[in-house]
């Protein structure tokens, strides 16, 4: 990747400015909103087991143009010392800003291109980026950061290729402006995606008993006979990981191909997406969000965290901004509110209004043994990679050991990705230590002692590839 001090003026450009609506909004502080660019470099550097000397560079320049002191970095750098572990969930300033985050995955792209190498985990990296800042609807504008990474790169780099990127982006943009137009899609194929789902059996029953009770009420509209009038609101409970946004996106094209929704798109929220930091401030945040779930479904992640029984809590504004709201856009708006059991029966007792819009409540239970390892391997075969019979042997074990001492945190489908990041690092770690030509299986081939969940005294068998690996020569870097 050429002139490396240009294209770091491209990708922080707009951070000033992104910041200074943060503190305006009083989302975060300016060290916290640092902290998340710092912490996203990091990760990028050390996704593949390897801290380059061009990385080293890249983020040299990248500290020189946002004007950062060795000092400041040090602090910066000390604060991902005390993380308890190294998630891309760790990341959640930007999720309250686009600008922030497209500037996050700008830079953290760059950062994988810029050593000349671009592998599957950089790659996995990057995907994992997306999910967690935009969503799965990454929309076209994503695509447009992908094509201008495109155009700064001089060629091929190692697994990347610039031709490629160039046509996916494209590609993107198109689907994009299809996803625009007006879609015909059929109350089958929604079913069939739903039931394409791993487990869920109890949640797929639910949702297709209320889908038979739509469908009559359709029909006995038809033939003008009186309606119950069917309330779409609904309460997911369960663990998290367990499906629940990804069957509240599906529900909403149900719900648009039975022609109660118009457009039938979600959008994902929570406590930190609706209330403010003063008197007013909340009822502007959440009216914000449900304009923009209009015609769609508005799912609320941890509702619960929005009922406090402090009187000075800004939370009840936004229940009863939101419950206003239900009422005055019935036609136009489906809320979805989910949260753990007990905490959302709380919930919606805390407000009559709740009590009368939510009457569905759907439970989701954690995924057993089994159903752990079908994800895993599906994210396999998503990212190329394939476990050995004796691999796949130990994760089944694994998953079911995990499976059957879940606690209420259990992470379910988290739990299996972030396994999966994990194995991967072990895997570059490993195969970096081999002095033989890899051949395309060893590349994508996982092996039992890929498989541990990077606890340092068991990381030895493998080339200490625990977090304080990553730490030790983070900080031999720095000493060069």
């Amino acid at each position: 990747m050429r002139n490396r001090p240009e294209i770091i003026r491209a990708c922080l450009k707009d951070y000033d400015q992104a910041k200074k609506t943060i503190l305006q909004n009083r989302l975060a502080s300016d060290f916290e909103v640092d902290f998340e660019l710092r912490y996203t470099l990091f990760l990028a550097a050390q996704i593949d087991g390897n801290f380059t000397p061009r990385e080293k560079e890249f983020l040299g320049e990248a500290q020189k143009f946002l004007n950062w002191s060795s000092v400041y970095d040090s602090l910066l750098i000390g604060k991902i010392y005390k993380q308890p572990s190294y998630q891309i969930e760790d990341i959640r300033i930007a999720k309250k800003s686009d600008e922030l985050s497209i500037i996050l995955y700008r830079i953290a792209y760059c950062m994988t291109l810029i050593d000349g190498t671009f592998h599957n985990d950089e790659r996995f990296l990057l995907d994992n980026f997306k999910r967690h800042l935009f969503g799965y609807q990454t929309g076209a504008e994503l695509a447009r950061v992908d094509l201008q990474i495109a155009e700064w790169d001089e060629g091929d780099t190692g697994d990347w290729n610039r031709e490629r990127v160039l046509t996916e982006a494209e590609e993107a943009i198109q689907k994009q402006q299809e996803m625009e137009k007006p879609v015909d899609e059929s109350l089958e194929d929604c079913l069939k995606e739903l039931d394409r789902m791993i487990g869920l059996s109890k949640v797929k029953e639910e949702v297709r008993k209320l889908v038979s009770f739509l469908e009559i009420q359709k029909k006995r509209k038809e033939h003008k006979l009186s309606l119950s009038q069917p309330t779409l609101h609904m309460v997911f409970t369960g663990a998290p990981g367990t499906g629940k946004t990804t069957v509240a996106r599906v529900i909403a094209r149900i719900y648009r191909a039975l022609g109660f929704l118009k457009k039938g798109h979600l959008i994902e929220t929570d406590r930190t997406g609706l209330v403010g930091q003063y008197v007013g401030h909340t009822e502007l945040k959440t009216s914000e969000v449900i304009n923009q779930a209009l015609d769609g479904i508005l799912f609320i992640d941890e509702a619960y965290s929005l009922y406090k029984e402090s009187e000075n809590d800004f939370g009840q504004e936004a229940i009863d901004t939101l419950v206003k709201r239900m009422e005055d856009d019935r036609e136009r708006i489906v809320v979805i509110a989910a949260g753990y059991q007990e905490d959302m029966d709380e919930f919606i007792r805390s407000n009559s209004g709740l009590q009368s819009r939510f009457n569905t409540f759907i439970r989701f239970e954690n995924y057993h043994g089994k159903e752990l390892f079908q994800i895993f391997e599906l994210i396999c075969c998503q990212n190329e990679y394939e476990p050995v019979p004796a691999a796949a042997e130990k994760l089944n074990k694994l998953f079911d050991l995990e499976a059957r001492k879940a606690r209420r945190d259990f992470g379910n489908g988290r739990f299996v990705r972030n396994l999966f990041e994990k194995v991967l690092r072990n895997q570059a770690m490993r195969l970096s230590h081999s002095e033989k030509e890899l051949t395309r299986k060893d590349l994508i081939s996982i092996e039992p002692e890929d498989i541990f969940m990077g606890i340092p005294e068991q990381a030895n068998d493998v080339g200490k590839t625990g977090k304080h690996s990553l730490l030790d020569r983070l900080k031999a870097e720095k000493s060069k």
